[in-house]
């Protein structure tokens, strides 16, 4: 069973999931073998939250069915090699690597790399700024997510309508995902999630609401005339 510990740093609560638990016991290095027992695990997509945060992975990654957890406010899923998970049955062949994909009703603020690091009591390795998420890499925690995982390991979260989600990148030892590559992955599964999930939708619209309600109010003061 998934276990998440919630945090709470100057009214944020966060929510970290323990590696060690993202498979469940037992589990070693199951994800990262083909089999029979990984067959029929692949799903190209899932959805969290209510149907509000859809989940995905990059071309050849895949999430995995049997991590899924979704209530009305939140979830839980784990993303990994198609291939891995189908048992060689689908998907071409990728880096190795586990994201974990953890989605709360947000209550303030989103949580910085640096609250993250001190939430896990962890030392911060390094930061990266990128167009859909802030990043950091952690110096230790990571060789708890599966046998032969690197202790370091990048993590990240994001706003996304009504919910907080948070992302983490657990890589086996001398995978480049440990490296700079590993914050450009979580980069990009930021960008799909944002792009498919229904909260997106939402907000633009809530956005686009808001706009209108100003420019209304504009156009009793000044006249249609005058705003154009």
């Amino acid at each position: 069973m998934t276990f998440l510990r919630v945090i709470f740093l100057g009214g944020i609560a966060v929510a970290l999931l323990a590696g060690c638990d993202a498979l469940g016991a037992g589990s070693n290095l199951s994800f990262l073998e083909t089999g029979d027992a990984t067959k029929n695990l692949a799903l190209t997509r899932a959805d969290l939250a209510g149907g509000a945060v859809t989940v995905l992975g990059p071309d050849g990654y895949c999430v995995d069915a049997s991590t899924l957890r979704s209530t009305l406010s939140g979830g839980f899923a784990a993303i990994a090699s198609c291939r891995i998970l189908s048992g060689g049955q689908a998907g071409t062949i990728v880096e190795p690597g586990l994201v974990t994909v953890t989605v709360s009703r947000a209550r303030g603020g989103v949580p910085t790399p640096d609250a993250l690091a001190e939430a896990l009591e962890t030392e911060l390795l390094a930061t990266r700024e990128l167009s859909a998420l802030a990043v950091g890499q952690m110096a230790t925690g990571g060789d708890t997510a599966f046998d032969g995982s690197d202790p370091r390991h990048w993590r990240g979260t994001f706003a996304l309508g009504n919910h907080v989600v948070g992302l983490a990148l657990y890589a086996p030892k001398g995978s480049p995902l440990v490296g700079p590559q590993g914050a450009a992955f979580l980069n990009t599964v930021s960008s799909r999630i944002r792009a498919r999930s229904k909260a997106s939708d939402r907000s633009a619209e809530q956005s686009q609401t808001s706009e209108d309600q100003v420019t209304k109010r504009l156009s009793r003061l000044f006249g249609s005339r005058d705003l154009q």
